[in-house]
């Protein structure tokens, strides 16, 4: 497709898991999306609210394929992407694209008038303007002045209360402001800083089990103040002796943590790293303490191992291409490798490294038809391509497969697929196969064993029309699926799901036996009897 207006329905369908495109639909329907912008005419951004408020764009790439990035701790691809792209299909063509450039336009106008009139003020007036703002927010007076021992302070009033999940966004919003603090005074790092932030740092990790955090959002903060701390302590300019002492004090963290959080550590090392004799000194000195078991000798103890992935990450950190692509082939990391000649365009090389693995590898197979594209050589691309989706049964390949070949080549390569799916007893892409090919029938067969209510669902749609009994013996299904998974959202679920059936049954005499047969199995569950007994 060539831009965000071609999309449809069913590309949606396609894009998603079926689990996925199932609670991106709750979504849209309780109206969980809260905004929408269409950037231009391959970009879409909107808000969707979820347990946070998540930012969602959607574009589409330079091979015409939707891509879906999020806020949420899944990224890309999730529910709220779903949700924001059915939203979009629903309004799209009540959408001016003329006004929303119009109103993008005007609000740049307006930034740039408020630059202006910012600009022509005199010193006397800025300061002025300034001292109001700050009588207003006086928080954001650390953006411009940094008093000793101010962000420790800070540090110690937060860790000292317990924070309940529902004010994370509130501890985190101080904590970003302390970390922007920091950098908007760039020309106070020093030592005075670094002897703050240290301790700031132990009363950081010893408070971390004051805060339930169950999305993870502390990891993010925790990350950008380790490295941040890194930083600070590369710009004292240190001796080879006092690098050796820092990461020493690292590890010591790190071997102490029992959250989870020894990554987000590392990040002062990452921080501190400027040169190749930066990471020679930490390949030296930063080795784990891990303890092992051998269950042939059954001894016990610690041995101490370094972190290649992560010498790899100060290789590119620092630009040191020769020497990332020397590791990487050294410690056998095949992979990124490959990704780091595609970065550096030797194309031709990383192909040829591709063809020499021995095993078939899904990763190396997904690199080289990337590169098969990118050289235009579409005969060979779909080959590996169709390996690709012969060898994973993946409904990513399959689809992009069909979307690549000829009707006659598609014939071929569905049959395939198809009959290596049925032997390996893979019934739902067998399913699913058909599904997409409209061939809602051979779909409904294949179906019958499976418990994904997502896609049963959407089958059920379909067949809703030709084949209505079918239709309501899959929704049936679902209903009691829903039943015994719990009160509440699921009870309400079988619900809707039983007056979808009576909208189906023309003689009603499906939703009659299906109605009686759940009151006579549940009749105790009496919240449950209060809905089905209203439809």
């Amino acid at each position: 497709m060539d831009t965000i207006n071609d999309i449809k329905i069913e590309d949606v369908e396609e894009l998603f898991d079926n689990e996925i495109f199932g609670r991106g639909e709750e979504y849209f329907d309780e109206n969980l999306v809260k905004d929408m912008e269409l950037i231009d005419n391959k970009t879409l951004m909107g808000t969707v609210t979820g347990n946070n408020r998540y930012k969602v764009t959607i574009s589409i790439d330079y091979e015409g394929d939707i891509s879906c990035d999020c806020t949420c701790p899944c990224e890309f691809n999730c529910k709220h992407s779903a949700a924001l792209l059915l939203k979009w299909i629903s309004e799209k063509n009540n959408f001016s694209n003329k006004d929303q450039f119009d109103n993008k336009k005007e609000i740049i106008q307006k930034e740039e008038s408020i630059q202006n009139i910012v600009s022509k003020k005199s010193k006397e007036e800025l300061a002025e303007l300034v001292m109001e703002m700050l009588s207003q927010n006086p928080e954001l007076k650390s953006l411009i002045v940094l008093r000793k021992n101010e962000i420790l302070q800070k540090i110690r009033r937060i860790f000292s209360r317990f924070w309940d999940w529902n004010e994370i966004r509130d501890l985190i919003s101080e904590l970003d402001l302390i970390i922007e603090c920091i950098k908007k005074n760039k020309h106070l790092w020093g030592n005075e800083l670094l002897e703050e932030i240290e301790k700031a740092s132990l009363i950081i990790i010893k408070g971390i089990d004051s805060v339930r955090d169950d999305d993870g959002a502390l990891s993010d903060f925790l990350e950008e103040w380790f490295e941040i701390y890194g930083e600070i302590f590369a710009s004292t300019k240190p001796s080879i002796e006092e690098k050796k002492n820092f990461i020493e004090k690292m590890k010591k963290l790190i071997e102490k943590d029992d959250y989870g959080f020894d990554s987000d550590i590392e990040r002062a090392i990452y921080g501190m790293c400027k040169t190749k004799e930066d990471i020679d000194l930490i390949k030296e000195y930063y080795k784990i303490k891990n303890w092992y078991y051998d269950e042939k000798t059954g001894k016990e103890g610690y041995d101490y191992e370094g972190n290649d992935d992560f010498y790899l990450e100060l290789y590119e950190k620092i630009g040191a291409d020769k020497e990332y692509l020397n590791f990487a082939k050294d410690k056998g990391f095949s992979i990124e490798y490959i990704d780091k000649l595609i970065s550096l365009n030797k194309l031709n090389q990383a192909l040829e490294e591709c063809n020499k693995q021995k095993k078939y590898n899904q990763e190396i197979e997904e690199r080289k038809y990337k590169i098969l594209k990118i050289l235009r050589n579409e005969k060979d691309a779909q080959k590996v391509l169709f390996e690709l989706a012969k060898y994973t049964c993946s409904l990513d390949f399959i689809l992009k497969l069909k979307k690549e070949s000829t009707k006659k080549e598609w014939e071929m390569y569905k049959n395939e697929i198809i009959d290596k799916a049925k032997k390996t007893k893979i019934n739902e892409i067998v399913s699913k196969i058909y599904y997409h090919e409209e061939d809602y029938l051979n779909a409904y067969e294949y179906a019958k064993n499976l418990t994904n209510s997502e896609y049963l669902e959407l089958l059920a749609k379909k067949l809703s029309k030709d084949n209505p009994n079918k239709a309501c013996l899959l929704l049936r299904k679902l209903i009691f699926q829903w039943i015994l998974s719990g009160s509440g959202y699921p009870y309400k679920k079988a619900g809707k799901l039983l007056n979808e059936i009576k909208q189906i049954d023309n003689s009603g005499s499906i939703f009659k036996k299906i109605k009686n047969e759940i009151i006579k199995e549940h009749k105790k569950k009496y919240s449950l009897m209060d809905i089905i007994e209203k439809i």
